[in-house]
Order: C-alpha cells, then sequence, then structure tokens
C-alpha cells in the first residue's frame, strides 16, 4: 500500500508554526481522528485530535500524533513520549487540515495507481507516442515532447489548443521560435555543459513560462544524467498539481528507457514504415499474415480504430511543398502513418475512439487545412490494415466528389456522400435518367411546363417527415397552401406516403436531380 513520509505531513503544517516533537519520522499508511477512550494506536498511523483526549497516555505512547492544544501537559512528557508529535494552537481550521491531509492520500493513491499504469504500458511495450497518450490521459493536459534541441517529437492533447501561439508554431513547424531559445538558453542550458553535467544533480522538473499564455511545466527526459529531451506539460486544461508533476517525472522516466532504445524510432519520420504502407497502398503486398508479420517487426503498433485521411492541395504543389506539408500534417496528428503517395498526403489516423474528431478538435483542423490550401477527403472506419486500399479509395473519391460537385468544404467526409458515389459510379455503366421515380418526373415535367412548384413541396414534405406545419414554414408558405399541394399531387400522382420503399426512391430520385446537374 502506498504510504506518506512524516515529514510532507509537516511540510503542509508549516504555516500554522507547530510545536514538534518528531523522534524519528516514517512512513504513515493512513490516518484517523482519535476517539473517545481510545488506548490501541498503531505506530504506522496518523491521528488527529485534541491534546487532552490522551494528556494522561502521550508519555507511553508508540504512534504519530496530530494534537490541538487545548489543554496544558508538561514539557517533558511530550519530550520524553516515543511519539512523533504535531503540536497545534487550538483554533487553527480542523477541518482545512484533516482535508489537507486527506489529500495527500488521495494523491498518493492517485499515483500508485497511475504507476500501475505506467508499468503496464512498459510490459506492453509502449512507443513514445502511446506513453504520451496514456500521459494526457492520466495529467488532462496537453503534452509536448522536443528533444534536446527543442526540435519536436510527438504531442499529445496539443491539437485542441487554439491560444497559445508558441505551441500552435511548433506543433505547425516542428520546431520552436528563436526568441522562445534564447531565453530558455538563459534560463536552463548555461548550468548543464559537459565539463560539469557529472557532478551536477539535474532537478527532474521545473516550471518554464517564458512567452507563455498559460503556465508550463517542463520534466527531463534523463539519461547518464544528461537530459535526452524535454516533457511539457501545458496547464490549459485544468490547474497542474504536486501530483502532477510526480506522474510527469515518472512519464519522463519511462520515456528515457524507451527512447534509448535503438529499436524505438522517431514517431516523425519512419521511411521503412513509410515504404511499408506505400506497397500497401499499391496493393503489392496483400497477404493478411504478412501484413500482420511486417506490422509488428516495424514496430507499428496502432490503436484499433483506422481512418484514412487524404490531403490534396488546391494548387498542384512541388516536392518541397509536399515535404513540408507532410511534415506539418505529421506534427498535427502525432502519427508516423504519413506518407506522400500520388502527390497528395495520406494519413492512416489510429485511434481509441470510433469518432475521428470531437466538437474542439475538429474546428482545429479545418483551421489547419484552410492555412494551407487543402481538402480533406476521409474515408469511413475500418480495423485492419490489410484493408487499406479500399479505404484510401473512399478518401479519394470524397475528393473526387468534392471537385464534381464544387463543393466549399474543407473536409470531405465519405458517411456523407455514399449515396452520391454509388449513383456517380452508375452512370458510368448506364443512364441513371432510369432510375427516377415516375412521380419526381411527372412533377418536374409539369412545373417546367405550368411554372408549378410540386416537387420542390413534394421533397420538402418528405424531408420534414410529411409535417405540414414545418414544411410550410420552411417554404414560407400558408399551412392551407401546402395542404393543398400535397392534395393535388397524390390526385396528380396518385402517390402513396405510406409506402417506405415509395418515399425512398423520391429521395434517391432527387439527388439522382441534383447529380445529373454536373453532367
Amino acid at each position: 500500500m502506498s504510504t506518506i513520509n512524516l515529514l510532507k505531513i509537516v511540510a503542509i503544517l508549516d504555516k500554522y508554526k507547530p510545536k514538534l516533537y518528531i523522534t524519528e519520522p516514517c512512513e504513515i499508511l493512513k490516518w484517523n481522528y482519535i476517539t473517545m477512550n481510545q488506548t490501541e494506536f498503531s505506530s504506522n498511523c496518523l491521528y488527529i485530535g485534541k491534546l487532552s483526549s490522551v494528556c494522561d497516555i502521550v508519555s507511553s505512547l508508540n504512534t504519530n500524533l496530530i494534537l490541538y492544544e487545548d489543554c496544558n501537559i508538561p514539557e517533558l512528557d511530550l519530550e520524553e513520549s516515543l511519539s512523533n508529535i504535531i503540536l497545534l494552537i487550538s483554533d487553527c481550521d480542523a477541518e482545512h487540515i484533516s482535508n489537507q491531509i486527506q489529500s495527500l492520500f488521495i494523491d498518493k493513491q492517485r499515483l500508485g495507481s497511475c504507476a500501475i499504469k505506467i508499468l503496464k504500458a512498459c510490459q506492453q511495450g509502449y512507443n513514445t507516442q502511446q506513453l504520451l497518450d496514456l500521459g494526457y490521459e492520466m495529467l488532462k493536459n496537453p503534452l509536448l515532447l522536443v528533444d534536446i534541441s527543442l526540435c519536436f517529437i510527438a504531442h499529445s492533447g496539443g491539437n485542441t489548443i487554439k491560444d497559445e501561439p508558441l505551441w500552435e508554431w511548433t506543433l505547425s513547424k516542428g520546431y520552436v521560435t528563436e526568441e522562445y531559445v534564447k531565453s530558455i538558453m538563459v534560463y536552463d542550458f548555461d548550468n548543464y555543459t559537459d565539463n560539469n553535467a557529472d557532478s551536477i544533480e539535474i532537478p527532474l522538473s521545473f516550471w518554464n513560462n517564458e512567452l507563455m499564455h498559460h503556465r508550463q511545466l517542463v520534466g527531463r527526459v534523463i539519461h547518464g544524467n544528461k537530459p535526452m529531451s524535454y516533457l511539457k506539460l501545458l496547464e490549459y486544461n485544468q490547474p497542474i498539481t504536486e501530483c502532477d508533476e510526480e506522474i510527469l517525472v515518472m512519464i519522463c522516466n519511462v520515456l528515457a528507457l524507451t527512447m534509448k532504445d535503438p529499436n524505438i524510432t522517431n514517431p516523425s519520420s519512419n521511411s521503412l514504415v513509410d515504404s511499408f504502407l506505400t506497397a500497401l497502398l499499391n496493393e503489392k503486398l496483400y497477404d493478411h499474415d504478412a501484413i500482420e508479420e511486417r506490422t509488428r517487426l516495424f514496430g507499428l503498433k496502432l490503436y484499433e480504430n483506422l481512418f484514412v485521411i487524404t490531403i490534396k492541395t488546391e494548387n498542384r504543389p512541388i516536392n518541397d511543398q509536399l515535404y513540408f506539408l507532410k511534415r506539418i500534417y505529421q506534427n498535427y496528428f502525432n502519427r508516423q502513418t504519413v506518407v506522400i503517395y500520388h502527390g497528395q498526403i495520406v494519413v492512416i489516423f489510429d485511434t481509441m475512439s470510433k469518432e475521428l474528431f470531437t466538437d474542439q478538435t475538429l474546428p482545429v483542423f479545418q483551421d489547419l487545412l484552410n492555412k494551407n490550401n487543402c481538402i480533406a477527403g476521409i474515408s469511413k472506419i475500418f480495423y485492419h490494415l490489410y484493408d487499406l486500399p479500399e479505404y484510401y479509395k473512399q478518401s479519394m473519391s470524397c475528393l473526387y466528389l468534392g471537385d464534381l460537385f464544387k463543393i466549399d468544404q474543407p473536409i470531405l467526409n465519405y458517411d456523407n456522400y455514399i449515396i452520391p458515389h454509388m449513383i456517380v459510379h452508375l452512370h458510368g455503366e448506364t443512364n441513371i435518367h432510369n432510375l427516377i421515380h415516375p412521380v419526381v418526373q411527372t412533377l418536374k415535367e409539369m412545373d417546367e411546363k405550368k411554372g408549378t412548384d410540386f416537387l420542390n413541396t413534394l421533397l420538402t414534405y418528405i424531408n420534414h417527415n410529411q409535417n405540414i406545419t414545418l414544411t410550410s414554414k420552411t417554404l414560407h408558405l400558408h399551412y392551407n397552401t401546402v395542404k393543398y399541394r400535397i392534395k393535388r399531387i397524390e390526385e396528380i400522382s396518385n402517390i402513396d406516403f405510406s409506402n417506405s420503399e415509395t418515399i425512398f426512391h423520391i429521395c434517391l430520385s432527387s439527388k439522382v436531380l441534383k447529380i445529373l446537374e454536373f453532367f
């Protein structure tokens, strides 16, 4: 079980100016209030209560006590006691003190729980990115890992940040600003030269708020008493506590083991993985067992849910621009599974969630695309790398349909274009005019001949689940006008509004009509 050193408890009580009678600092397992007429006390527990409740037996006890001085007692009794005694004046805020001590034990329990999670992550061979994802899950604040030269390695949660320019710069450019380098060089690096690095005990973490809008705690990833990299925790979503600082240091210690392993590659650059993914996209590698074996050999550890995101620029880029864009999207997505393929950026994004974006991350990605004059096509969710070619084609279909329909949106999701894609595909195989329901064709011809608006009324009525009130509001017509039109449509076409197949066919017909406008 987790314990707390008595001196840590003494430290949080220092502002109350306690009288201390400490025989030997020990590890405290738990705490309790002193009960009436209590005579049994454990040596590894802390007890809180009034001095008067133990004044007759205090000299004979061997335990740990926080006592409120509500009576007089010979000083010698306290000095000769085998117990560790912290004596406070009687008018201290007892409830606040108890809450502080309880918080210490809660934090210690949390540390123990996090330590177990981190240990399991080590046993499971987590890579750098997965460790940062775990850290973000535990700390609830964004994490950014940079190397000793302050160049980007990985991040978790950084794509939700909107008002921290230095982080946004680092994630998009891959390095920090020169201004920041100068500020931190003065603050940090001057003390740790090769001549004295072995003789100086380097702090495991420090606060660095230079040029920042939010406070930032920096943990050192150290090997051989020399920093290898820096893990930054941004105080963005919630305050950073002392417990958070200890968890950050634990993560840094594990990263030091991970990053010194020559088999662990930098997640921002891996030509072997690029070649593997390109082979999959080219369908040169299709054996399922072989694909899974290479995934393991290449250290490609992916979460279970996969998406393909194909990103193209509005103007045809030169190679230098493509590699620059690749780095931008590698930094944003925090994945090594980003390749240049047929002049476009292809991202294989793995996630624990069934949803690719949240309400917070979607606008950030849209802004990034707009800033770089890019458009993204996104596939449906899939679960195995051997299915990559099929889902890559879905993302490409999004981009094709976006061009065809002149859609002015930076993100095109295949979920929204499945039926249009089917219709466009059929257009190359058959005359899609034949897909139009006779009712739709009849009303369309009547509208063109007589200037009526029956077809639009019908489609609006169906889109509003055959609700006349909602239809009239949408069309800005009187209720009775819409009611009359629906009655006339029934007379003209003999439509059966209770037939779900008919309704679906009419909806499909409306999509066919819209698509025919582009051919």
